[in-house]
């Protein structure tokens, strides 16, 4: 029988070297995943810039803790949803849609009650295509009114709803308590363009993250653990 003194433990270089190499074949197994997603994601109509945009939000959502909460303001006909619900698959992570879905500057209450707009059933039979509606809840109605009854904390916030300055502002401002520390916050379109998105990244939300950065005109960053 060896002594307890001739049995060692792995040297600091052999576990940097293991860890290494699961962390490459993670990575790996994640550009896997979404090679496959992605003729079935490039089939919806939508505004990402393709396909490095849609595959940072399948990644982002993928590192997420399971479970996970991420809500989407501005979904359209679900392309970046479906990215999202992608990286949800097997998991108890959960994206919450949140559009009028009715379109720019259309009118979509009936009394004082939201009504699904015209592009929802487009929207909700992409993702029954895809198979990914037991990963999503769409919640019709405009972001700002939304927000006052939301309650749930967020790990990752994805604003892309009306560029107008004032509502991505409020965008921001409504959902950023909600978000977890350490948990991500990311805006679309964040270019001159466009102003809207441009201002409140620049003024407003970039100075309250940490660990920045961009995907084309994606901007992200984590809102700091206190």
């Amino acid at each position: 029988m060896p002594s307890t003194d001739s049995v060692s433990t792995p040297s600091l270089t052999t576990r940097v070297v293991r860890r290494l190499a699961r962390s490459l074949e993670n990575l790996g197994s994640a550009k896997r995943g979404f090679k496959r997603a992605w003729p079935h994601i490039d089939g919806i109509e939508g505004y990402l810039d393709s396909p490095g945009q849609e595959e940072w939000l399948y990644q982002s959502v993928l590192g997420l803790p399971d479970p996970a909460v991420i809500v989407e303001i501005g979904s359209f006909k679900g392309r970046s949803t479906a990215c999202i619900g992608y990286a949800c698959r097997g998991t108890g992570k959960r994206v919450f849609a949140i559009d009028t879905f009715a379109g720019n500057d259309s009118d979509f209450r009936d009394g004082s009650e939201f009504t699904r707009g015209p592009y929802f059933d487009e929207f909700w039979g992409n993702l029954n295509r895809l198979e990914l509606t037991d990963y999503v809840t769409p919640l019709c109605g405009l972001s700002a009114d939304i927000a006052q009854i939301w309650r749930t904390p967020i790990d990752l916030l994805f604003i892309d709803g009306s560029h107008e300055f004032p509502d991505v502002l409020a965008d921001f401002e409504n959902f950023f308590p909600w978000v977890r520390e350490g948990g991500i916050v990311s805006f679309h379109d964040v270019e001159p363009l466009w102003p809207g998105p441009w201002k409140v990244w620049n003024e407003v939300a970039a100075p309250q993250l940490v660990a920045r950065g961009s995907c084309s005109t994606i901007a992200f960053g984590r809102k700091p653990v206190v």
